[in-house]
Protein backbone atom coordinates (compact mmCIF):
# COMPACT_ATOMS: atom_id res chain seq x y z
CA UNK A 1 0.00 0.00 0.00
CA UNK A 2 0.72 3.17 -0.73
CA UNK A 3 0.53 5.78 2.12
CA UNK A 4 1.13 9.07 -0.28
CA UNK A 5 -2.29 7.94 -1.53
CA UNK A 6 -3.80 8.25 2.25
CA UNK A 7 -4.34 11.53 4.33
CA UNK A 8 -5.79 11.78 7.47
CA UNK A 9 -8.82 13.07 6.39
CA UNK A 10 -9.58 9.66 4.57
CA UNK A 11 -8.54 7.74 8.03
CA UNK A 12 -11.23 10.20 9.72
CA UNK A 13 -14.13 8.67 7.10
CA UNK A 14 -12.93 5.31 7.76
CA UNK A 15 -13.66 5.84 11.37
CA UNK A 16 -16.95 7.10 11.14
CA UNK A 17 -18.22 4.74 8.34
CA UNK A 18 -16.97 1.98 10.56
CA UNK A 19 -18.65 3.13 13.85
CA UNK A 20 -21.81 4.63 12.24
CA UNK A 21 -22.21 2.13 8.85
CA UNK A 22 -23.65 4.87 6.63
CA UNK A 23 -22.29 7.68 4.54
CA UNK A 24 -25.02 10.12 5.39
CA UNK A 25 -24.55 9.28 9.26
CA UNK A 26 -19.97 9.42 9.16
CA UNK A 27 -20.91 12.22 7.30
CA UNK A 28 -22.42 14.46 10.14
CA UNK A 29 -20.34 13.06 12.36
CA UNK A 30 -17.30 14.70 10.55
CA UNK A 31 -18.80 17.47 8.86
CA UNK A 32 -19.11 16.25 5.79
CA UNK A 33 -21.50 15.65 2.95
CA UNK A 34 -22.47 12.29 1.58
CA UNK A 35 -21.41 12.89 -1.43
CA UNK A 36 -17.75 13.52 -0.12
CA UNK A 37 -17.90 10.55 2.24
CA UNK A 38 -18.58 8.19 -0.89
CA UNK A 39 -16.00 10.02 -2.75
CA UNK A 40 -13.56 9.34 -0.24
CA UNK A 41 -14.50 5.97 0.41
CA UNK A 42 -13.71 5.00 -3.20
CA UNK A 43 -10.40 6.64 -2.74
CA UNK A 44 -9.54 4.44 0.12
CA UNK A 45 -10.83 1.07 -1.77
CA UNK A 46 -8.22 1.95 -4.35
CA UNK A 47 -5.48 3.14 -1.96
CA UNK A 48 -6.48 -0.19 -0.04
CA UNK A 49 -7.53 -2.51 -2.54
CA UNK A 50 -10.36 -3.65 -1.06
CA UNK A 51 -14.73 -3.08 -1.29
CA UNK A 52 -14.08 -1.81 2.56
CA UNK A 53 -17.97 -2.17 2.55
CA UNK A 54 -20.82 -3.46 1.39
CA UNK A 55 -24.40 -2.35 0.92
CA UNK A 56 -26.85 -4.65 2.19
CA UNK A 57 -30.32 -3.45 2.61
CA UNK A 58 -29.77 0.47 4.35
CA UNK A 59 -26.73 -0.80 5.75
CA UNK A 60 -22.94 -0.67 4.86
CA UNK A 61 -21.78 -3.82 6.01
CA UNK A 62 -17.89 -3.63 6.67
CA UNK A 63 -15.67 -6.23 5.11
CA UNK A 64 -13.04 -8.44 6.94
CA UNK A 65 -10.34 -5.99 5.80
CA UNK A 66 -12.32 -2.97 7.13
CA UNK A 67 -12.94 -4.69 10.48
CA UNK A 68 -9.42 -5.48 11.34
CA UNK A 69 -8.38 -2.01 10.78
CA UNK A 70 -11.19 -0.73 13.02
CA UNK A 71 -8.92 -0.69 16.15
CA UNK A 72 -5.84 0.25 14.95
CA UNK A 73 -7.88 3.22 13.16
CA UNK A 74 -9.41 4.33 16.28
CA UNK A 75 -6.09 3.93 18.53
CA UNK A 76 -4.01 6.25 16.48
CA UNK A 77 -6.70 9.22 15.92
CA UNK A 78 -6.40 9.01 19.60
CA UNK A 79 -2.84 9.22 19.84
CA UNK A 80 -3.10 11.93 16.74
CA UNK A 81 -5.96 14.13 18.66
CA UNK A 82 -3.89 13.73 22.14
CA UNK A 83 -0.25 14.79 20.56
CA UNK A 84 -2.43 17.85 19.40
CA UNK A 85 -4.12 18.53 23.11
CA UNK A 86 -3.02 21.68 24.76
CA UNK A 87 0.16 21.27 26.68
CA UNK A 88 -0.27 21.75 30.39
CA UNK A 89 1.45 25.31 31.48
CA UNK A 90 5.03 23.87 33.04
CA UNK A 91 5.11 22.86 36.74
CA UNK A 92 8.54 23.11 38.65
CA UNK A 93 7.52 21.69 41.49
CA UNK A 94 6.37 18.03 39.03
CA UNK A 95 9.73 18.37 37.26
CA UNK A 96 12.12 15.25 38.92
CA UNK A 97 15.35 15.96 37.11
CA UNK A 98 18.99 15.83 38.45
CA UNK A 99 21.59 18.95 36.43
CA UNK A 100 25.12 18.41 35.89
CA UNK A 101 26.97 21.17 36.25
CA UNK A 102 30.87 21.50 35.45
CA UNK A 103 33.18 24.60 36.60
CA UNK A 104 35.46 26.00 39.40
CA UNK A 105 35.37 25.32 43.03
CA UNK A 106 34.56 28.58 43.05
CA UNK A 107 31.35 28.57 41.11
CA UNK A 108 30.16 24.98 43.47
CA UNK A 109 31.38 26.78 46.53
CA UNK A 110 30.12 29.97 46.29
CA UNK A 111 27.62 30.44 43.90
CA UNK A 112 25.34 26.88 43.63
CA UNK A 113 24.19 27.19 47.79
CA UNK A 114 21.68 30.12 46.89
CA UNK A 115 21.21 28.84 43.05
CA UNK A 116 20.50 25.90 44.49
CA UNK A 117 18.48 26.83 47.95
CA UNK A 118 16.05 28.90 45.33
CA UNK A 119 15.55 26.01 43.00
CA UNK A 120 14.59 23.91 45.79
CA UNK A 121 11.88 26.04 47.23
CA UNK A 122 10.02 25.54 43.80
CA UNK A 123 11.30 22.43 42.22
CA UNK A 124 11.90 19.92 44.76
CA UNK A 125 12.38 16.93 43.42
CA UNK A 126 15.35 18.52 41.27
CA UNK A 127 18.62 17.53 41.77
CA UNK A 128 22.24 18.69 41.09
CA UNK A 129 25.30 17.35 40.24
CA UNK A 130 29.20 18.89 40.13
CA UNK A 131 31.86 18.09 37.64
CA UNK A 132 35.24 19.76 38.58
Amino acid sequence: MNLNALDLNLVRVLDALLREKSATRAGEQIGLSQPAVSAALNRLRHALNDQLFVRRGNDMVPTPRAESLAEPVRAALREIERAFQPTTAFDPARLQRTFTFMGADFFSMLLMPPFAARIAAIAPRVSFRFLD
